[in-house]
């Protein structure tokens, strides 16, 4: 009777651990299923989560610390031929202001600059002028409506996908699987702050105070403002705020670690990019002095389902990455697809 119970008791024990064994196994396999299994990436970003959340490892960090910051254009969506910001306002210029013709001239003018290497040294001035006169005098609700509208239209490059549809999808499963574990997830971005809340809340999921971009120049415009004093005004009842055409801040190279330590006021543990724009701040979470950091670079090498581009740079920012630590992901090789729906890019 004794024998019977040990052995039954034995039998039970190894079901659990077995069961346990088998949970932790499925869970790993189904984290970031749109990435290669063979993926060295993939296994490094789970090796990564499982240290800092497990409480029993030396780099466990606390859930409220668990900072991760995302680039937008080129990280966790389409960027070439044209990125968001351009692209809205192309289409509002082509769809709403074809009589200005200076505006259509300049807009044409950019178009052909950003095609050029390298590129003429106007063309961020242009990039300024074309996306701020598009929408001058729109308020800015306003706009983060129209972006989100203009997400619904096709993208010309990949028929049958909508600019909404271009969203990486091992991309957005990162972030879920970062946010599983109790992660909070910034998007930190070099393009204006009314693109990425109308382009990516939807997508993305996350609330606008996890969403930082450059600020455009806004004013309080309602005809019946009230000066109180020198220099100061009441924002009116019926006051809205509406777009001008200077920036107030940017959110590229070392402005995205200004706008992390000052939005956000934690350092991030993990942070992923894909240009120079963005190297800044993978060596702000990857060299966080308090916690491990992970730092990832997309490469932009598959040309065949969506851009190789950066390949002048490329040996430049390996050997970057190779002195930094930086994880360098490959599309080609370690995303099992692309976008969020499957497409064959139109020809050149």
């Amino acid at each position: 009777m004794r024998k019977a119970f040990h052995r039954t008791f034995l039998a039970l024990i190894v079901c659990i651990l077995s069961g346990m064994l088998c949970s932790c196994g499925a869970k790993d396999k189904e984290a970031l299923p749109s990435w290669n299994d063979a993926s060295i990436n993939k296994q490094a970003i789970i090796d990564f989560v499982e240290s800092v959340t497990d409480k029993n490892s030396d780099n466990y960090v606390p859930v409220e610390e668990r900072i991760a910051t995302f680039d937008m254009d080129g990280t966790i969506v389409v960027e070439k031929r044209v990125w968001l910001e351009l692209a809205v306002a192309v289409y509002r210029i082509d769809n709403e202001l074809s009589d200005d013709k200076e505006l259509v001239a300049e807009k044409n003018r950019l178009l052909e600059y950003i095609t050029m290497d390298p590129e003429p040294a106007e063309t961020g001035a242009l990039i300024v002028d074309v996306t701020g006169k598009a929408f001058q005098g729109m308020s800015q609700e306003d706009f983060v409506a129209y972006m989100n509208r203009f997400m619904q239209e096709e993208k010309p490059d990949f028929p049958g996908l909508t600019y909404k549809d271009c969203f990486y999808k091992p991309m957005l499963e990162l972030i879920q699987y970062l946010q599983d574990n109790d992660f909070t997830v910034y998007i930190v971005s070099g393009s204006e702050r009314g693109v990425i809340w109308g382009a990516a809340s939807e997508a993305v999921g996350l609330p606008r105070s996890q969403m930082i971009g450059a600020d455009i120049t806004l004013v309080a415009e309602s005809g019946e403002s009230t000066s109180v004093g020198s220099g100061h005004s009441i924002f009116e009842p019926d006051d809205a705020l509406i777009r001008d055409l200077n920036f107030t801040q940017r959110s590229v190279n070392m402005d995205k670690v200004f706008n992390i330590f000052h939005q956000i006021g934690i350092r991030p543990i993990l942070a992923c990019g894909n240009t120079d724009g963005d190297f800044s701040m993978l060596n702000y979470a990857k060299y966080n002095p308090d916690h491990a950091g992970l730092a990832l670079l997309i490469n932009h090498d598959d040309d065949v389902r969506e851009y190789q581009y950066n390949t002048g740079e490329r040996a430049e920012w390996d050997a970057l990455a190779e002195k930094y630590g930086w994880n360098v992901i490959s599309m080609k090789d370690e995303f099992e697809t692309i976008f969020l729906k499957d497409a064959e890019k139109a020809a050149e």
